[in-house]
C-alpha cells in the first residue's frame, strides 16, 4: 500500500480589520502579546482566544529606486512566502529582538488589525512575552519603544514558558519545584523552577529548535533528490517536519531497521506537491518572470490605464485643461492620449493572458519525493546536535546537567514535574523521549512524571491573559523607568531577573 503525503502549501490569509468596541475603549483591558521568533499572537486579556496570529516577519522590497517605490508587505499580507523569500525581515537574532524597526512596522500591523483608533497613544496596559535571559539593552530598547512610540500606560514583560506551564497548573501558580522543557523555533531551553521562581542561572540552553529541523530536513531530501532542489522549500519542509516526523524512542534501532528493504518500502511515505517550476518540455512564449514580476507590471499598467482615462473625462468638461494635462503626460494632443489609452490597454490584456499561462503552468507539472528515514532524522537534532556540527550537548545531556546542580531530594522532586511545551514539542513521540530518557539517567525505580502542555503553541498567551487580570500582576509604570532607568524590570513570578548593567564609568 502506498502511503502518500500532499503538501498543502496553504497560503496566508490576510487578518481582517477588528472592530474597537466601545467596551474595550472605556476599560483598560490589558493587551497581550506573545512576541516568538515565529508566530506572534495578539489579543485582549478577556479573551479565550487571540484575535491575531502571524508570522514575524515583513517583506521589503524596492521596486523602482528612481521613484523610490518601496513595497513593503507585512506578516499574513505576505501570501507565500517563498516567492519574498530573500526579501523577509524579522525582528529576531536566534529568540533575542535586535531590530526594532521591523519590530515597530509589526506592532503598528497588529495595533492597526485590533482596530484600535486612539490617536498618537495605545491607552492599554500590554503584557508582552520575552527571551530567557533577555539581555538587559534588548530589553531596554523595547521599553523605550514601547513608551516613548505608543505611550502605553503600563508594561509588563513574562517569560513564555512559565506562562504555559502557571497556564496548565489546577490553580495558575508556578510549582513550587519543577522542570520546563521549551523547544521553540530557534532554541530548546531547559528551566528549573525553584521557590516558584525560575532559576535563570542554572538555566541550560542549545542553538537548536523548529526552524534548524525543517532545515536539516530540507538538507536531507535535496541531497537525496538533486532535480528536485527548488520544489524542497522551507515552508513545505516545515509542513512536514510537523505533519510526518516523529521522534524516535530509540534512534540507533530505527536507524538499523530502516536499512531492512521490507520495512524501509512499508514505512516510506511519497510527498507529493504541485510544481513552482516550469517543465523544461512547455514553452512558455513571451512570459518574462514569475507571478510575482507580472502582477506587479500589471498594477502600474491599471494605474497608468486610470490617469489617462481621467484626462480622456475632463475633455468632456473643459478641452483646454484636458490638452494641457495631456501635454503633461508627453502626448501633443488629446489624439494622441487616447491612441495611447489604447495601447496601454492591449498591454494589459497580454499581461493578463501571461500571468494566466503562468499560473496555468505552474500547475502542470508535478514532482514526488520518498521520505522514510529522514521522518526521525530531522527531529533527533534537538537530542543530537552533533548530527548538525553542533558541539553543544543533546537535550536529555542537558537535563542531565542540570540536575546535578541541585541536591538529591530536589533532583526527585524535578523529576516528579516535568513540564514540556513550545510549537517544536508538537513533533509526535517528543514526550515519550524525554521520558525513555529520564528513566535512564534517573536511579532505578524512581518516580518519573513528564507532562505536556495542551496546547504547547496557544497556552503561553492563555497564561499570560489569565495572569494579566490575577491579583498577581506585578506593572511598570512610565515613572518606574524614569526613577530607575529604562532597563528597570519589576521582577515577579514569571519573569526573567533583573541585572543591573554595569557602569563603564
Amino acid at each position: 500500500m502506498l502511503n502518500l503525503y500532499t503538501c498543502k502549501d496553504e497560503q496566508n490569509c490576510p487578518d481582517v480589520l477588528h472592530e474597537y468596541e466601545a467596551q474595550l475603549q472605556t476599560e483598560s483591558i490589558p493587551l497581550i502579546i506573545d512576541n516568538g521568533s515565529y508566530h506572534c499572537r495578539v489579543g485582549w486579556a478577556t479573551k479565550l482566544h487571540p484575535y491575531l496570529n502571524f508570522k514575524n516577519v515583513i517583506a521589503k522590497n524596492r521596486g523602482n529606486r528612481k521613484e523610490k517605490d518601496w513595497d513593503i508587505q507585512v506578516a499574513n499580507e505576505i501570501a507565500d512566502l517563498e516567492t519574498v523569500r530573500w526579501l523577509l525581515r524579522t525582528p529576531y537574532d536566534f529568540n533575542v529582538v535586535v531590530n526594532y524597526s521591523v519590530q515597530e512596522t509589526l506592532l503598528d500591523y497588529a495595533f492597526k488589525h485590533l482596530g484600535i483608533s486612539t490617536d498618537g497613544c495605545i491607552n492599554h496596559p500590554l503584557v508582552l512575552t520575552e527571551a530567557i535571559a533577555n539581555p538587559s539593552y534588548c530589553r531596554k530598547q523595547m521599553s523605550e519603544l514601547l513608551f516613548e512610540c505608543y505611550c502605553i500606560p503600563k508594561l509588563a514583560y513574562g517569560i513564555d514558558c512559565l506562562f504555559s506551564n502557571g497556564y496548565n497548573m489546577p490553580e495558575f501558580d508556578l510549582p513550587e519545584v519543577g522542570l520546563i522543557v521549551s523547544s521553540g523555533f530557534q532554541s530548546t531551553h531547559v528551566l528549573p523552577v525553584f521557590g516558584k521562581k525560575a532559576d535563570i542561572k542554572n538555566c541550560c540552553r542549545i542553538n537548536l529548535g523548529g526552524y534548524n529541523c525543517s532545515a536539516y530536513m530540507q538538507r536531507l531530501l535535496q541531497f537525496k533528490h538533486p532535480q528536485l532542489v527548488s520544489e524542497l522549500t522551507l515552508s513545505r519542509m516545515d509542513e512536514v517536519v510537523h505533519g510526518l516526523c516523529h521522534v524516535a524512542p530509540n534512534y540507533q534501532e530505527e536507524i538499523t531497521k530502516c536499512f531492512d528493504i521490507g520495512f524501509k518500502d512499508k514505512h516510506a511515505t511519497t510527498l507529493q506537491f504541485s510544481s513552482s517550476t516550469t517543465p523544461s518540455n512547455i514553452k512558455t512564449g513571451n512570459i518574462l518572470g514569475g507571478p510575482l514580476k507580472l502582477e506587479k507590471k500589471l498594477k502600474q499598467a491599471e494605474h497608468k490605464l486610470y490617469e489617462l482615462e481621467c484626462v480622456i473625462e475632463l475633455e468632456q468638461e473643459s478641452t483646454e485643461a484636458a490638452e494641457k494635462v495631456a501635454a503633461d503626460a508627453g502626448c501633443s494632443s488629446i489624439k494622441e492620449l487616447k491612441e495611447k489609452t489604447e495601447l496601454i490597454r492591449d498591454n494589459i490584456q497580454a499581461i493578463r493572458r501571461d500571468l494566466d499561462e503562468q499560473y496555468r503552468l505552474d500547475k502542470v507539472a508535478t514532482g514526488t519525493v520518498k521520505c522514510g528515514i529522514e521522518k526521525c532524522q530531522a527531529p533527533e537534532i534537538i537530542f543530537q546536535p552533533s548530527l548538525v556540527g553542533y558541539n553543544q550537548s543533546g537535550l536529555s545531556e542537558c537535563i542531565e546537567m542540570l540536575l546535578e546542580n541541585y541536591s538529591k531530594e530536589v533532583q526527585e522532586l524535578m523529576a516528579k514535574n516535568i513540564f514540556i511545551t513550545g510549537g517544536n514539542t508538537k513533533i509526535d513521540g517528543f514526550r515519550e523521549r524525554v521520558v525513555k530518557d529520564m528513566i535512564q539517567i534517573r536511579p532505578y525505580q524512581s518516580e518519573i512524571i513528564v507532562r505536556q502542555a495542551a496546547n504547547p503553541s496557544l497556552d503561553a498567551w492563555r497564561g499570560a491573559a489569565k495572569w494579566a487580570l490575577s491579583q498577581h500582576c506585578n506593572w511598570m509604570e512610565r515613572k518606574d523607568f524614569e526613577e530607575c532607568g529604562w532597563e528597570y524590570l519589576k521582577e515577579h513570578n514569571f519573569s526573567n531577573m533583573h541585572v543591573a548593567t554595569k557602569s563603564t564609568t
